[in-house]
């Protein structure tokens, strides 16, 4: 799966020039970040191949919960919401992003807090599907906002559209299956590679659609008072 995400991330490299200005310039960045997110927290997987892995086989960072807990579950929602408050022409929409991306964070402290003794060992539920509903919440925000000008005319030139497409279909499929968590603990093999291939499946999609989505797309000036003047009655 490497494969496809490294795609991603040379054709981020290339077109940065070409998004130069533009909000995409973050979002290359945030693909960038994801790419060495997956790949460090891969380091379970190694154990036997490299011998100074064995340290952290035999201490409390042996499984990477807390790794993907922190940089996927927490970090990576902050900087999807930071990039659609970039990117909306909304200030309700911004705002309303703002606030809920906000109460997450406090949320989330205060649980992992209340939880610490599990930071360790396990996923926390609601943190990911609090984030996934933020997730949700930013795109369905652009997709009301295309809707509400002539942007829908030309949706399939937008890198952003290609953004909240993919990312709202990663999390639409992935979140649900935060709830089956139990199916790994009790060793049910079956499940497990049923959502392995979910998982596969999700990601191929995400990370192509990134590709494409900066491949084609043109570069666009961010400007809200586009959307104030386009809006007003």
């Amino acid at each position: 799966m490497f494969g496809v995400e490294l795609v991603a991330v040379i054709t981020g490299i290339i077109s940065y020039k070409k998004y130069k200005g533009t909000t995409a310039t973050f979002f290359i960045k945030i693909v960038i970040y994801l790419f060495f997110v997956e790949l460090i927290g891969s380091y379970s997987l190694f154990y036997e191949e490299f011998e100074f892995l064995k340290p952290v086989y035999n201490s409390i960072f042996m499984q990477n919960y807390w790794w993907f807990t922190f940089t996927f579950d927490i970090i990576t929602i902050i900087l999807f919401s930071i990039l659609f408050q970039k990117i909306l022409k909304s200030p309700v929409f911004c705002k309303t992003l703002k606030g809920i991306t906000i109460l997450f964070i406090v949320f989330t402290l205060i649980y992992l807090i209340l939880n610490r003794h599990l930071f360790f060992f396990q996923f926390f539920i609601p943190v990911q599907i609090f984030g996934g509903l933020i997730i949700i919440m930013c795109s369905v925000f652009y997709f009301i906002e295309i809707l509400q000008n002539n942007q829908i005319l030309k949706f399939y030139k937008s890198i952003y559209f290609y953004i909240s497409i993919s990312i709202f279909t990663w999390w639409i499929i992935i979140t649900p299956l935060s709830f089956y968590d139990l199916y790994f603990k009790n060793s049910d093999w079956k499940f497990i590679v049923l959502q392995w291939q979910i998982y596969l499946f999700a990601n191929f999609f995400m990370y192509t659609t990134f590709t494409l989505g900066l491949i084609f797309s043109k570069p666009e000036l961010d400007s809200k008072e586009t959307y104030k003047t386009i809006t007003a009655p």
